[in-house]
C-alpha cells in the first residue's frame, strides 16, 4: 500500500507502536516507492516521492536508490521542482560519487538562469556537494556572479567560491581581488561570505596571505563601524549587538592573516584592545565576541599588555554563569599557559574551585589546568589543592589525576621528605590507580636516597594507613614491602612517649580496616580492635564504614608497633578477600623476612611458620608454591642460608622511563597552534655550535636552558642540546598553514634579505666575488639538485631529503622533507626539527600531515638561506608515536655534495 501525500506517511509512521512496525511501514513504502519511478515517468509524482524520501532519508534508512530521480527533478524547469531536486542532491549525494558529474549541466544552466532564486539553488548545491572537477567546470560561472548586482547573488556566489578553493586551491588566484571588492559591500551578508572566503584564500595560498595582509585597515575599519554602531539595524541587531557574527568573522580572519607578522599584529593592537574593553561581556553574545578577541590576541605576535589584557578577560569567564563560556575559557587558559604562565597563574584559585563544579566537562577542563599550572615555584599548594580534590574525584579521573600527580611531584619536589609523604597521600587515596613505574620510583626513592630516619617514619607510616585501609592496591604493595625491609626500624623506639601516644590516639579513631575479624585480633601496641571488612563494590572500594580520607592539613600517622602485631597486620593482609592475588605474594616474601628481622625471638618464628603453613594448601599455586618454600626456609637444616637470604635488599634497579614532554598539559598538544608565538622575535639558536664560540658562553647558555626547564615541563619543547638557548625559534609545532611567515618574493636580492629579516635580520646578497647570472646558472644545471639523500632509516621510518632552488632566490635552498612510514603500524604526533649553523638561516614550513598510515607518506618543506655559500650541515630532531610508544631521535647530516650550498 502506497500513500498518496508525504502527510500519509508521516502519519502512517507515528501510529506505529514498534520499531519492527516502523521498519515494515518504511520497507513497503519505499518499495512503492521504487516502482513508481520504473513505471511512472510523471514529474508530480517524482516530485511527492522524492519528498517522501527525504523523510525517510531523516529516519535513518538508505535511499540510495533515489539519487538519480533527484537530478531528474533538478533538470525541471519548475522552481518547486528544482528547490526539492537540489534539497535532495544535498542529502543523497557526495562529492566521492561519479554520478554527481551528471549533475554539472544542471548547475551550470541553472546558475545562467534569469530567476535569482533559481541561481541560489544552483550556488547552494555547489557550494555542498561540488567535487574538484565540478569545480573546475563551473568556476567560470561563480566568478562571473561575484560580479552580480544583486547582493543574494553575490553572498551565494562567494561561498560557492569557498567551496571551489577549498577543493582545487590551484583556482584560488581569480578570486583574490574580487574577495577584496566584496569586502567593502554595504550588505552585511556578502561582507559575511567574503570575509569566509577571504580566510580560505589565506589558508591555501601564501600570496592570498600577503594581500590579505594588506586588507588589515579595512578589517580595522568594517570593526570599528560595528563597534562605534549606536543604533545598530534592526536586522543585523543581536541582542543589542551589531552583527555580532560578523564581528566574530573578522576576528578569526584577523587571527589568520597577522599570525607570524609583526606588522600587521602591530595594526590591530588597538583595535583588539577596543574590543576587549568597550564590549559587554555579561551578555552570552557579548561574550563570544570578547571570547574571539582573546584568541586572536594570543595567536598573534600582539604586544603584551593586550596579551595579558587576553588572559585576564578568559579568567573573568571562569566566573561565568553559562557553563560553555566557562569550558572554553579553561581550554584556552590551558593552551596559553605555555607562554602566558604569569598571567595565567594570578587566576589559580578559581580555576581551583572550578575542580569542584558540579559538570563534570568544566572539573575535567579545570583539572587539566590545574596541573599547566605547575611549576617549581607553586607544585606545593597546587599539589595540596588537587590532593583535596581526589577523594571525591570523578572514577573517570583518578587515573589521570594519580599520574600527573606523581609525575608533578618526581618533576618538581625539591625535598626529599615531602616527596615522600605526599607520594603516600597519593597511595593512600588512589592507590588503585597508581601504575607499576611510579611505585618503583617511590621505592627506590626511599631504598635509595632516603637516610635511615626517613625510611623510619615512612615505614610506620604505611603500617598506620595498612592499619586503616587495605582497599588500596599499591598501597599494600608499597606498605608491605617496606615493613618487609625495615621492619626493624617499625620497632625501634626512637621518639618520645608522648609522641607515641599521640600516635596511638589518632589511629584509635579510624573507623575500618578492611581486614577479616575471624583473622585478626589486633589488641597490641595499637590498641584498637580490626573491624570486620565492608563489602567491596564493583571498583575494588569499601561500601559502609570506609574510612575517611586524612585531611591534608593533617600529619600522616605513625606507628610503633611490636613483632606480634606487625605479624598478626601481614596474617591478616594474606587472610583478607580484597588484596589481590599479586599482593599476597609480597606479603608472603614480606612474612618471611620477619624472620632476619626477629631471629632472636621464637615465638615470632613459631607465628610465622604457622601463617606459612596455613597457605601451603592454598587454591592459588604460586602462593602455595611461596608458603611451601618459605616454610623450607624456616627450617632448622637451613639455619645457615637464612640470613643470607632475608636480609636487607639493596635499592631496585630499573630503567628510568622520562615522562613525556605534555604529562602536565595534554591541551597544548590539541591547541598549541594559539601560543607558539612570541613577541618580539628571537634570534634562532645555532644548535650545532660554533668552533668559535667560548666555553664560557656555552656554559651561560646550558644554565639559562636548565633554569627555563625548572620552571615549567613545557617551557622547553624546542631545544634540541643541552647548550642551545630555551628560547629557540626553530619549530614545527604548529600545523596551520597561516602560521607560516613570508617567502621570498620578485627580485633575487629583495626575496633573500625579505627571508633573512624574518629569520635573523640580517641581510642576504650575492657574493660579490662571482656574478649572481652565473652563479644561478651553475647552481641550477648541477646534478646533484632533484635527488633523494637518505638522511634517516630506523624504527620503521625513513626520511630523504630533495635540494633544489628557484632563480628568484639563489641564495636559499630549498629542502623537500619526505616521511616515509615503512613499518606496519601508523604514526601520529610526527614532529621534526631543524637546526643549523649560525652563518645560516633557517625556515622550517608546516608538515602535510602529522599522521602517516603505513605504507604512505608526508612531506615538509624547508628553506635555508645560506648567504655565505658554507657546505650543509644539519642537525635534526625526530618524535612520533607509534603503536603507543613515543620514539624521539636526534642526528646529524651532512652528506650533501659540495654543489648543493
Amino acid at each position: 500500500m502506497s500513500f498518496f501525500r508525504l502527510k500519509d506517511l508521516i502519519r502512517a509512521v507515528r501510529v506505529c507502536k514498534t520499531a519492527a512496525d516502523e521498519r515494515n511501514v518504511i520497507r513497503r513504502e519505499s518499495a512503492a516507492i521504487r516502482t513508481s519511478f520504473k513505471e511512472n515517468n510523471s514529474q508530480d509524482a517524482r516530485y511527492v516521492n522524492v519528498q517522501k524520501l527525504l523523510y525517510i532519508y531523516l529516519l535513518g534508512f538508505p535511499v540510495q536508490f533515489g539519487q538519480l530521480e533527484c537530478l531528474k527533478l533538478a533538470a525541471s524547469p519548475r522552481f518547486s521542482d528544482k528547490r526539492v531536486g537540489y534539497l535532495g542532491i544535498t542529502l543523497f549525494l557526495d562529492e566521492k560519487q561519479e554520478i554527481l558529474t551528471l549533475l554539472t549541466n544542471s548547475l551550470k544552466n541553472d546558475m545562467n538562469n534569469s530567476d535569482d532564486y533559481i541561481v541560489g539553488l544552483a550556488l547552494s548545491t555547489l557550494s555542498n556537494v561540488a567535487s574538484t572537477e565540478v569545480a573546475n567546470d563551473l568556476m567560470d560561472e561563480v566568478e562571473r556572479l561575484l560580479d552580480s548586482s544583486r547582493s543574494y547573488i553575490r553572498k551565494k556566489a562567494a561561498l560557492a567560491a569557498v567551496r571551489v578553493v577549498r577543493r582545487d586551491p590551484e583556482l584560488a588566484t581569480p578570486f583574490l581581488q574580487r574577495a577584496r571588492a566584496l569586502l567593502s559591500d554595504k550588505h552585511h551578508g556578502v561582507q559575511l561570505a567574503a570575509v569566509a572566503l577571504i580566510t580560505e584564500l589565506c589558508n591555501h595560498s601564501q600570496e592570498a596571505l600577503d594581500e590579505g595582509r594588506k586588507l588589515v585597515p579595512i578589517l580595522v575599519r568594517q570593526l570599528r563601524a560595528l563597534l562605534s554602531s549606536d543604533s545598530p539595524s534592526a536586522e543585523y541587531e543581536v541582542a543589542s549587538f551589531s552583527d555580532p557574527f560578523l564581528q566574530v568573522a573578522i576576528l578569526r580572519l584577523m587571527r589568520v592573516v597577522a599570525r607570524g607578522s609583526q606588522e600587521a599584529a602591530d595594526e590591530l593592537n588597538d583595535v583588539l584592545t577596543h574590543v576587549a574593553t568597550r564590549t559587554d561581556w555579561f551578555k552570552n553574545v557579548g561574550a563570544a565576541i570578547i571570547y574571539e578577541c582573546a584568541v586572536t590576541a594570543l595567536a598573534i605576535p600582539s604586544e603584551q599588555p593586550l596579551r595579558v589584557l587576553a588572559i585576564n578577560l578568559l579568567g573573568k569567564f571562569l566566573a561565568y554563569t553559562d557553563n560553555n563560556v566557562r569550558y572554553v575559557a579553561l581550554a584556552t587558559l590551558s593552551a596559553a599557559v605555555i607562554t602566558e604562565a604569569p598571567s595565567v597563574q594570578r587566576h589559580r584559585a578559581t580555576v581551583v574551585q572550578c575542580m569542584r563544579d558540579s559538570d563534570i566537562s568544566i572539573r575535567r577542563r579545570a583539572l587539566d589546568l590545574s596541573f599547566a599550572l605547575i611549576n617549581a615555584q607553586n607544585v606545593k599548594p597546587m599539589v595540596t589543592d588537587i590532593l583535596r580534590v581526589l577523594p571525591i574525584a570523578d572514577l573517570e579521573f583518578k587515573s589521570s589525576m594519580v599520574y600527573r600527580l606523581s609525575a608533578a611531584i618526581t618533576l618538581f619536589g625539591d625535598a626529599i621528605e615531602w616527596r615522600i609523604e605526599r607520594m603516600l597521600r597519593v597511595l593512600s587515596v588512589g592507590g588503585n590507580y597508581v601504575n607499576t613505574r611510579d611505585l618503583f620510583k617511590f621505592i627506590r626513592l626511599i631504598a635509595s636516597e632516603a637516610d635511615e630516619s626517613l625510611q623510619r617514619r615512612a615505614t610506620r607510616n604505611c603500617f598506620a594507613l595498612l592499619e586503616r585501609d587495605v582497599s588500596q592496591d599499591k598501597m599494600v604493595l608499597a606498605g608491605v614491602w617496606l615493613i618487609g625491609e625495615y621492619a626493624d626500624l617499625l620497632v625501634a623506639s626512637s621518639t618520645k612517649a608522648s609522641t607515641s601516644t599521640e600516635n596511638d590516639n589518632k589511629i584509635e579513631k579510624e573507623s575500618s580496616t578492611g581486614l577479616d575479624e575471624d583473622d585478626l585480633d589486633i589488641l597490641g601496641a595499637l590498641g584498637k580492635p580490626i573491624q570486620k571488612e565492608s563489602p567491596v563494590d564493583e571498583d575494588g572500594l569499601r561500601q559502609g564504614n570506609i574510612p575517611a580520607a586524612i585531611d591534608i592539613d593533617e600529619e600522616l600517622p605513625e606507628a610503633i608497633a611490636e613483632p606480634a602485631d606487625i605479624v598478626r597486620l601481614l596474617t591478616a593482609i594474606l587472610n583478607s578477600s580484597i588484596v589481590s592475588t599479586a599482593n599476597k605474594h609480597v606479603t608472603l616474601t614480606a612474612l618471611v623476612k620477619l624472620s632476619g628481622r626477629f631471629a632472636n625471638q621464637p615465638s615470632i618464628l613459631s607465628s610465622i611458620r604457622q601463617t606459612l603453613s596455613n597457605h601451603k594448601h592454598s587454591m592459588d599455586c604460586e602462593t602455595q608454591q611461596r608458603a611451601t618454600e618459605f616454610d623450607k626456609l624456616l627450617s632448622n637444616e637451613l639455619d645457615s642460608v637464612r640470613t643470607g637470604v632475608v636480609e636487607r635488599m639493596p635499592a631496585p634497579e630499573y630503567a628510568d622511563v622520562p615522562y613525556e614532554e605534555y604529562v602536565l598539559n595534554p591541551t597544548a598538544m590539541r591547541m598549541k597552534a594559539l601560543t607558539i608565538i612570541k613577541r618580539p622575535a628571537i634570534q634562532p639558536a645555532d644548535l650545532i655550535g660554533d668552533e668559535a664560540a667560548s666555553a664560557a658562553n656555552a656554559e651561560a647558555a646550558a644554565q639559562k636552558a636548565a633554569e627555563a626547564n625548572k620552571q615549567s615541563v613545557m617551557s622547553d619543547l624546542l631545544n634540541l642540546m643541552d647548550e642551545a638557548p630555551a628560547t629557540s625559534t626553530v619549530s614545527t609545532l604548529s600545523p596551520s598553514p597561516s602560521t607560516t611567515s613570508p617567502v621570498a618574493q620578485q627580485a633575487p636580492l629583495q626575496s633573500a634579505n625579505t627571508l633573512a629579516d624574518l629569520l635573523g635580520g640580517a641581510s642576504i646578497s650575492p657574493p660579490t666575488n662571482v656574478s649572481p647570472a652565473a652563479e644561478t646558472t651553475a647552481a641550477f644545471s648541477s646534478a646533484d639538485f632533484g635527488k633523494e639523500y637518505e638522511v634517516y632509516n630506523s624504527n620503521g621510518i625513513r626520511i630523504t631529503l630533495t635540494p633544489s632552488k628557484k632563480p628568484k632566490a639563489p641564495a636559499v635552498v630549498e629542502l623537500l622533507a619526505t616521511f616515509y612510514n615503512e613499518g606496519e603500524v601508523a604514526i601520529s604526533e610526527l614532529n621534526f626539527l631543524v637546526a643549523v649553523p649560525k652563518s645560516q638561516k633557517l625556515q622550517i614550513l608546516p608538515p602535510s600531515g602529522q599522521h602517516v598510515s603505513a605504507g604512505s607518506s608526508v612531506t615538509q618543506h624547508i628553506k635555508i638561506a645560506n648567504p655565505s655559500k658554507t657546505h650543509l650541515r644539519l642537525r635534526m630532531k625526530l618524535s612520533f608515536m607509534a603503536d603507543g610508544q613515543n620514539n624521539e631521535s636526534m642526528f646529524d647530516y651532512s652528506g650533501f655534495p659540495s654543489t648543493v650550498v
